[in-house]
């Protein structure tokens, strides 16, 4: 029940490793405590910053765009980056580019440190991450989604806007870079594959679980490999993503990448925060732990969401649901007596006008489940 750390979901293991991973590089100020707050900001501003903030807005915003838009959209950083340094109690800046789990988790934690967060969105999230993240203090930027290939995606702008912070203003600002920071790797090595190795006094036949940045799956699957190398580890991918086809077939593709068929750049599900059409360092660090993978559906997703909540009381979001999905299919190729585990990552509060609104769903080409809606993974046991 990864849905009941502070920040909502597993994802507070990996941002509090990340930060203070930073912290004790020396790449973003160590909090003082038992200090008084400046209220002052300008204390904590490099002049050129201060220098920016003075202008008008509409001035910032009036410099001549390239063919690109590339000058337009470093005007935008700088405004995002002045913004969210007026925020800063510590004169650091954390940035990412995340689907709103990982900024989410990030924003609580510099709520607490008093470092300025900066957070990049795409636009295929629900309304509701963006909301949480502006409550907790983050500074948000929306952006079209698009391939990671394009200099425009939600990662790369983050990376660009830590970049413009350090260089031009001499901020002490961290791209937290999720999919390849291995401090993600680490934490649920460390403490996740323990703490489930722990509670179930060894008794795991099977973990099964998705893939967003693959820190969680990976972390878990070495720290299981090791202490029992018997246990079966399983991924769960949605559609378009091409990690299924890199675990079963060696290489990392899916047929919605065909530019004809595919809906969103990144991949073609309703499922937010898991799938993708790379191979990311932290999936690579647990890649040769993951004996096999299931193609989950959207409908047999959604089947299981209003299902669980019936049966028993939870209410879930797009991956908890995929992950159910995967586990039960699993168990049912497994021995009578296997214990199988999986995560709830988030509960389905993050994902009302998009998971949960029947309209959204029907827009799809999918089916609100009916009252007494068995999924098909269970219409066989039941």
């Amino acid at each position: 029940m990864e849905s009941l750390n502070p920040g909502g979901t597993g994802k507070d293991r990996a941002a509090w490793n990340m930060i203070r991973t930073a912290e004790q590089q020396g790449r973003l100020p160590l909090p003082q405590t038992g200090t008084v707050i400046v209220d002052n900001h300008d204390l904590l501003l490099h002049p050129s910053l201060k220098q920016r903030r003075q202008q008008p807005k509409q001035q910032r915003y009036n410099a001549s765009s390239d063919e690109d838009g590339s000058t337009t959209m470093e005007t935008k950083l700088d405004e995002m980056i002045i913004q969210a340094m007026e925020r800063s109690r510590t004169g650091g800046m954390v940035v990412e580019g995340t689907s709103g789990s990982t900024g989410i988790a990030l924003a609580t934690l510099c709520a607490c440190r008093g470092h300025a967060c900066l957070v990049i969105l795409p636009d295929d999230q629900a309304i509701e991450k963006q909301t949480i993240l502006r409550s907790l203090g983050a500074v948000v930027m929306q952006v079209p989604t698009a391939s990671i290939s394009n200099p425009y995606h939600y990662v790369n702008l983050a990376r660009k806007a830590a970049n413009l912070a350090r260089d031009e203003y001499n901020v002490p600002a961290v791209f937290m870079d999720q999919f390849e920071n291995e401090a993600n790797f680490d934490m649920h090595y460390r403490t996740t594959g323990p703490e489930l190795w722990r509670q179930l006094a060894g008794k795991i036949d099977a973990f099964v679980m998705s893939s967003g940045t693959g820190g969680t799956i990976a972390g878990v699957a070495t720290f299981l490999k090791q202490v029992q190398p018997n246990i079966r580890i399983v991924l769960v991918d949605p559609p378009g993503s091409s990690l299924y086809h890199k675990v079963e077939h060696g290489v990392a593709y899916a047929p919605q990448q065909q530019e004809r068929t595919l809906r969103k750049h990144r991949y073609d599900t309703i499922a937010e925060g898991i799938g993708l059409d790379r191979i990311t360092q932290n999936f690579q660090l647990g890649l040769d732990g993951i004996d096999a993978a299931i193609r989950v559906s959207d409908q047999e997703a959604v089947d299981m969401a209003h299902w669980i909540l019936t049966t028993e009381g939870l209410w879930i979001g797009s991956s908890s649901a995929m992950n159910l999905v995967g586990a039960i299919r699993t168990a049912l190729d497994m021995p009578v007596g296997s214990h199988v585990v999986t995560m709830i990552c988030d509960g389905g509060q993050r994902h009302a006008t998009r998971f949960w609104d029947p309209t959204f769903i029907e827009k799809w080409g999918l089916q609100w489940p009916q009252q007494g809606c068995i999924p098909e993974c269970i219409q066989s046991i039941v």
